[in-house]
């Protein structure tokens, strides 16, 4: 079973990812990517907690998602990779995890972000490393809900169309 999502939202495990991804694509195991997250049990928890009815969840670290035990699980799950932000599958894949596509789902605004959509704001590090990601080949989304439209997030950072 390939990964059904790779998804960048800095709320991580909340109502979009539950109910709009999760009700349609049926997740049995959700990775939260974060060495911030992994390092502190007592907040994931907290993210775990709400992973979606039918679903394992765990926090990991991008060295622990990159070991072939995590992966196996995602090849034998219906499985979700989330990421608080773009640092996270930027690492995973130049540690060579076989990603594809990710969706970015929700980069809210802050001190020093400009706005690319109503939904992703990115600082000049996240927007570099979006961009390195569509270089290594990874296909950037721009999708809040499933049942909105996706975009080609890529040339609206300046990188190719």
């Amino acid at each position: 079973m390939p990964l059904l999502l790779a998804r960048i939202d800095d709320r991580l495990i909340h109502g979009q990812v539950v109910h709009g991804w999760g009700g349609p694509l049926r997740p049995t195991w959700i990775g939260i990517v974060s060495d911030p997250l992994r390092a502190d049990p007592r907040r994931a928890d907290l993210y775990l907690f709400a992973a979606p009815e039918g679903a394992r969840a765990a926090a990991l670290s991008v060295s622990k998602a990159l070991l072939p035990s995590t992966l196996a699980t995602i090849e034998a799950e219906r499985s979700f990779l989330l990421f608080p932000g773009p640092e996270e599958p930027l690492r995973l894949k130049q540690g060579g995890f076989p990603l594809v596509e990710v969706n970015v789902g929700g980069l809210h605004h802050a001190e020093g972000k400009v706005e690319v959509l109503p939904y992703i704001h990115v600082s000049s590090a996240e927007r570099e490393a979006l961009l390195a990601l569509e270089r290594l080949g990874v296909r950037l989304t721009a999708q809040d809900l499933p049942t909105n439209p996706a975009r080609n997030l890529a040339p609206l950072l300046g990188g190719a169309a």
